[in-house]
């Protein structure tokens, strides 16, 4: 009961939050870190909420230390189409430049980290390591393709670091994670009409809906390393395995108010509520960072992650209604990389000073995007400042801004899973600012 009842508040603080790292993955675990453009994060010794990224990083724990961190991302996006037609070729009515369809959204993380000897240290840390929400008006012109989409994950992470030597700590963590998500679409009942050449039948003029909502509890683990050949260098090198949610719940559909629906569900069984389920897989990484301390007061890092989105081939809703054919989504994807260059100044005892660049590349290719997920190679210009409150206190205050490139959307009702969706071509547009607050202290 204890565990459901702290998910629920942190799912409370964490609302669904837009995709922002590749993907639907999020990289706002650290404010701190934010403020460098997460160069170097894999091999932060001071920072507890590090140990979202590698669980070696618990090594830089002195006694027992905690951190909250909390970030806001405020989406800008808005898309142009400029074909939209039915299966029938007809078409598709309602508007065709949907703007602000990706909402903003606060992505929370805990860390807490204890020293039990001089070789083993434990923590545990508790994050939304994926999250996506889209949502189009309704009467769109691609509704057919997607109204609503959200999903996000909250994971508990309970983690062991063992010093081998005084130069290199080895770690580990459980990762356990629970999935939430929901899909809505329109569907074109119209035209399914006129295929079985139903009376009154009009193409796009007489949609339905559906909307499945799911969750799942799955498990992975993640390892890590550090290594610190002098103690103005410190390297780390962590993986995080894939975790592949088998998402369970109910699958409803609200009929056209003409009855057209009503008639196709009862000659063929169709759009009869049931269950469904749907694989998404939560794709392995590999994360290597280092920090180098240049003087007393300046230090420079960088980063370089590969996350193997090749597992994400397709989107496929399975009903337990054996009249209702599999809901498929074609993605495709491909692994994807994240790099990023960043800078600490110390200005004195009190005050330091951050900044960084990140280049993060979209492992979507031109031929599966869509308004479900339109994500966009992006660059990343952040920067923070920290302000020591006492011996072992800190906060942190970070902004970044993300330039999303221009991408182009080209669906049609050839591809797999299309045939009922129609025409959609245009091009989506977005951009993104991130304000993080973080919290550390020593216990």
């Amino acid at each position: 009961m204890k565990r459901v009842s702290g998910l629920v508040l942190f799912l409370n603080i964490a609302a669904i939050p837009p995709a922002l790292a590749a993907g639907y993955g999020l990289k706002e675990h650290s404010a701190q870190a934010m403020g460098t453009a997460y160069a170097g994060v894999a091999a932060d010794l001071s920072n507890p909420n590090a140990l979202s990224y590698n669980p070696a990083t618990l090594a830089g724990v002195v006694d027992t230390d905690i951190a909250f961190s909390l970030v806001e991302i405020v989406p800008h996006s808005s898309a142009a189409y400029t074909t939209a037609t039915t299966s029938a070729g007809t078409p598709a009515s309602g508007s065709a430049v949907p703007k602000n369809f990706i909402g903003d959204a606060p992505v929370p993380d805990i860390a807490l980290r204890h020293r039990l000897s001089d070789s083993l240290s434990v923590g545990l840390g508790v994050s939304v390591p994926y999250g996506l929400k889209t949502n189009f008006p309704a009467g769109w012109v691609g509704r057919y393709y997607a109204m609503k989409t959200s999903a996000i994950t909250v994971n508990i992470a309970p983690s062991l670091a063992w010093q081998v030597t005084p130069e290199l700590t080895l770690g580990a963590s459980l990762n356990i994670e629970y999935a939430r998500g929901e899909l809505t679409s329109a569907i074109d009942t119209g035209t399914l009409g006129v295929l079985n050449a139903i009376p009154g039948a009009v193409p796009g003029a007489l949609d339905s809906g559906a909307r499945l909502s799911a969750m799942s509890w799955s498990e992975g683990f993640g390892l890590g390393a550090l290594w610190q050949p002098s103690p103005d260098l410190s390297f780390g090198l962590a993986y995080k395995s894939a975790i592949i949610h088998k998402m369970n719940g109910p699958l409803s559909f609200t009929l056209d108010g003409a009855g057209l629906g009503a008639a196709i569900r009862g000659a063929t069984g169709l759009f009869t509520d049931t269950r469904a389920s749907v694989k998404l897989p939560m794709p392995d990484m590999i994360l290597f960072g280092a920090k180098k301390q240049l003087t007393e007061n300046f230090a420079v890092m960088a980063e370089f992650d590969w996350t193997n989105w090749n597992r994400f081939n397709n989107l496929t809703v399975v009903a337990r209604n054996p009249a209702q054919p599999d809901d498929v989504t074609a993605a495709d994807w491909h692994g994807s990389i994240f790099a990023s260059l960043g800078g600490e100044y110390r200005a004195d005892d009190r005050w330091k000073l951050r900044a960084g660049v990140g280049y993060d590349e979209s492992p979507v290719p031109d031929a599966t995007r869509g308004p479900r997920i339109p994500d966009a190679n992006r660059t990343w210009l952040t920067g923070g400042v920290e302000y020591r409150l006492a011996p072992g206190a800190a906060l942190n205050l970070s902004y970044g801004h993300l330039f999303n490139d221009d991408q182009p959307v080209a669906l049609n009702a050839a591809q797999a899973g299309n045939a009922l969706r129609g025409n959609l071509a245009g091009v989506t547009r977005s951009s993104v600012d991130t304000i993080g607050l973080q919290i550390s202290s020593a216990l």
